[in-house]
C-alpha cells in the first residue's frame, strides 16, 4: 500500500500547485515520524502511508490562504481546517486505507481537547495522530521554507518549544521520545539535505540513528 500512496502523492504534487509546496516537508515529516514509531513501537505500512499523506487534503485549498504571510481570519481558518476531512476522505476512498486515513484526520488534534477537526483530547487521539502532530510542528518550526514571515528554529530551541507545549498541544511523553531519538541523529544543518529526497532519506532514515 505504501508504493501506491508514494505513487499518488508523487502524482498529485506533480500536479497541484499546493502540493509541490509541501511535498519535501511531507517527506521530512514521514521520516520523522517512522523514528518516532518504531521507538514507541507502533511503526507500520500504515503509519508510514499516514504521515507521508498527512498534507494531502491540502491539495483543494487555496495556496493565498495556505501561504498567507499576515493572520489567517475566522472563515480563512475554518478552510485550512477542512484539509483533516479532506485528507481522511482521500485515503479512505482513492487508497482504501481507513486504519491510516483515522490517523490523518488525527494530526490536528491536541492533548488538552483545543484541535480539530473533532475536539478529542488525550488518549481519544490516536497515538499515530499524536505522533504526526508533533513531527509536524518540528518540522514546520525548524526547516519548513514556506513563505511564512517566521524565523526558523534551532533544534534546540525547537525541542523548548514541545517541552513547552507538552500535555497542552502534544502528549509529554511522546515529546520527550521524540527529543531523545531525534538527538541521537545529529542533525548536520537542514540548508544540505531539506529538499533532496535522497538526501532527506539518508539523514533522516532509522540506520542514521546514532547509538
Amino acid at each position: 500500500m505504501f508504493s501506491q500512496a508514494e505513487e499518488l502523492f508523487e502524482r498529485i504534487s506533480q500536479d497541484n500547485e499546493v502540493l509541490r509546496v509541501f511535498k519535501f516537508h511531507s517527506y521530512r515529516v514521514m521520516h520523522f515520524a517512522s523514528l518516532l514509531a518504531e521507538e514507541v513501537q507502533c511503526l507500520d505500512e500504515d503509519m508510514r502511508v499516514a504521515s507521508l499523506l498527512h498534507d494531502i487534503g491540502k491539495m483543494g485549498l487555496s495556496k493565498d490562504i495556505l501561504l498567507k504571510p499576515a493572520k489567517l481570519d475566522p472563515l480563512e481558518f475554518e478552510i485550512i481546517k477542512a484539509h483533516s476531512h479532506i485528507g481522511n476522505n482521500i485515503l479512505r476512498k482513492t487508497l482504501n486505507a481507513p486504519r491510516a486515513a483515522l490517523f490523518v484526520r488525527d494530526h490536528h488534534e491536541r492533548w488538552d481537547g483545543k484541535g480539530y477537526p473533532r475536539g478529542l483530547s488525550g488518549e481519544q487521539i490516536s497515538l499515530q495522530g499524536r505522533i504526526i502532530s508533533i513531527c509536524d510542528a518540528f518540522d514546520t518550526m525548524t526547516i519548513d521554507r514556506r513563505n511564512y514571515d517566521k524565523q526558523t528554529l534551532t533544534f534546540e530551541k525547537a525541542f523548548e518549544e514541545l517541552r513547552n507545549c507538552s500535555w497542552g498541544q502534544f502528549d509529554g511523553d511522546l515529546v520527550e521520545a521524540f527529543i531523545t531519538v531525534i538527538g541521537k541523529l545529529q542533525l548536520s544543518d537542514p540548508s544540505l539535505w531539506f529538499d533532496k529526497l535522497d538526501k532527506i532519506e539518508e539523514v533522516l532514515s532509522p540506520q542514521a540513528k546514532k547509538s
